[in-house]
């Protein structure tokens, strides 16, 4: 096994970042491990600023710091240094300053090992791969210092690197194993050069890095200027470095605060909640699912989407809050629950589904359209996919081509379609990306119609049991929609099984009505007029 490559993988969305963070590398896109190739996902980014809500922010840090899997490194360095590996450093920079040019970064690193100023790993393949992660970082360094190797900062730099490579690393280490988890590393506020390296060092190794400051300073960047090595994600708002939080804070007044923030920041931003017709035409739409009632279905489905909670528009995103749905079952007072849903369908912006299956299934196979749309890292590329032989949807405007390849790659790095029993993710992300590029024409029209910031287009889904049963493959649409930015609302009177099979109901808002009803035939929408008319012929007889 010690010819076996580890590759980590810059994961560069930071979409739901926290989730991901927390998660395991076996639960994110990319993972592959056999006899020559562990590859990964990990996490390097940078939290620059702090959100509407600073509470929640502190709070979230506070959370970090008590999770045993995270270490909290900027409060927990230790800056102690055994005294032979001091002495021994001390001889490695003598031998270095007597060459004329300085040892060769190679030299340089057999010689720590040889010194055991490298912590050695029982895994040769993990050992392999900490000394080129080190001797990568210690060329990054050359290369970034005017002298070099030859910098006054190089003493400091080693000393400090190898100190906490032992201090730090060698302990969290002990028990890596291939295939698992490397470690999760959280840094806050200020950083000194050594301390970006040691950073840059870790990510190397595959550690999962996220460095926070609320007052949005990127010293990182110092050393990591073409985001190589992580990404950011900045929030809308600056705050003070404060000290790391030691308790929870109170949540009581949240909602005031909250308030406060939303009035403030209106009255500071002229164009808050003004947005011309299709100014964000060629932005990227991302949706946040809301959770609420079955009554709030149909206050919210009416609402713009600049007017639902939690819309906004950062950098080229604009995060649209949706609706989807399942509702099980009928009202007791039928005029209701007919006239709710009619209030549903009947929009412009509004498609019905009656028959099942809808979406259109093929045996093609997309092996080669997939790989053809990969990057040099193994990830899917928007930029490729619209240039690609075999993209169907050319006719549409730019952005709109650009947003569906976006939400195509998000649905397949980050799969919500439940796995079957023989398929592997790659199986899986196959299939995903295959319904995704085979969308309908009226489900395009339904997207081509989409002002982000305006009406939401909605999909209103009605299975009565006898006109069939929607597929894997209408799930598969229905989470593309849901990840675009379309409300869904799927209508079982019978509060039977269907979409659970394959889309887990934390997906989606479950609302359970008083009577189960069996083969309840659709009602066509008849105007108001006309059943007050047949109402008042009815009593006459």
């Amino acid at each position: 096994m010690s010819n076996l490559q580890i590759e980590p993988i810059l994961y560069t969305s930071t979409t739901d970042w926290l989730a991901v963070f927390i998660a395991t590398v076996r639960d994110r896109p990319s993972y592959v491990v056999d006899d020559s190739t562990f590859r990964f996902n990990r996490i390097g980014l940078r939290v620059l600023g702090v959100p509407l809500v600073e509470d929640e922010y502190y709070n979230s840090l506070f959370d970090m710091h008590h999770k045993p899997f995270i270490h909290v490194l900027s409060e927990e360095l230790d800056k102690t240094i055994e005294t032979q590996d001091f002495q021994s450093i001390q001889e490695i920079l003598q031998m270095h300053q007597k060459e004329p040019k300085g040892l060769s970064i190679n030299r340089l690193i057999a010689f720590m090992y040889g010194k055991n100023l490298i912590p050695k790993h029982k895994d040769p393949a993990i050992n392999r791969h900490v000394q080129l992660s080190t001797i990568k970082i210690v060329n990054h360094f050359q290369q970034h210092q005017n002298s070099g190797l030859q910098s006054p900062e190089f003493r400091r730099f080693l000393i400090d690197i190898v100190k906490w490579l032992k201090n730090h690393w060698e302990k969290w280490s002990e028990s890596l194993v291939i295939g698992e988890d490397f470690p999760k590393v959280v840094w806050y506020g200020e950083l000194s050069s050594s301390q970006q390296y040691f950073l840059l060092l870790l990510m190397e190794f595959g550690c999962d890095v996220v460095i926070f400051h609320p007052g949005a300073q990127d010293s990182f960047a110092e050393v990591d200027s073409d985001n190589q090595f992580s990404v950011v994600y900045s929030y809308p708002d600056k705050g003070q470095l404060q000290p790391f939080p030691t308790q929870i804070r109170d949540r009581e007044t949240t909602v005031a605060y909250r308030a406060n923030k939303q009035l403030e920041k209106m009255m500071n931003d002229h164009q808050s909640g003004v947005y011309k017709p299709w100014q964000f035409r060629e932005y990227i739409p991302t949706a946040l699912t809301l959770r609420m009632t079955y009554d709030d279905i149909f206050i919210y489905s009416k609402e713009k989407a600049m007017i639902r909670p939690d819309f906004k528009v950062k950098g080229k995103l604009v995060s649209i809050p949706v609706v989807f749905a399942k509702i099980k079952g009928v009202s007791s007072d039928r005029d209701d629950y007919w006239q709710r849903m009619h209030q549903l369908t009947n929009e412009p912006n509004a498609l019905s589904i009656l028959q099942f299956p809808y979406a259109t299934t093929t045996k093609a196979n997309y092996h080669f359209h997939y790989q053809q749309s990969l990057d040099r890292e193994g990830l899917l590329s928007p930029e490729k996919m619209v240039k690609s032989n075999w993209w169907r949807y050319g006719h549409l405007y730019a952005g709109l081509q650009n947003a569906i390849a976006y939400t195509i790659k998000e649905c397949c790095e980050q799969p919500r379609l439940h796995k079957l029993d023989h398929e592997s993710l790659y199986d899986l992300q196959l299939f995903i990306f295959k319904q995704a590029s085979m969308l309908s024409e009226e489900i395009l029209q339904l997207l081509q119609g989409f002002d982000y910031s305006q009406e939401v287009p909605r999909l209103v889904l009605y299975n009565m049991e006898n006109n069939g049963a929607p597929s894997r493959e209408d799930a598969a649409l229905l989470l593309f929609l849901n990840r675009f930015g379309v409300d869904i609302i799927l209508y079982n009177p019978a509060g039977h099984t269907d979409i659970e099979e394959y889309i887990n109901p934390e997906n989606y808002d479950v609302h359970w009505l008083e009577d189960m009803v069996f083969g309840q035939e659709y009602q066509q929408y008849q105007p108001k007029e006309q059943s007050i008319f047949k109402k008042f012929i009815k009593n006459i007889f």
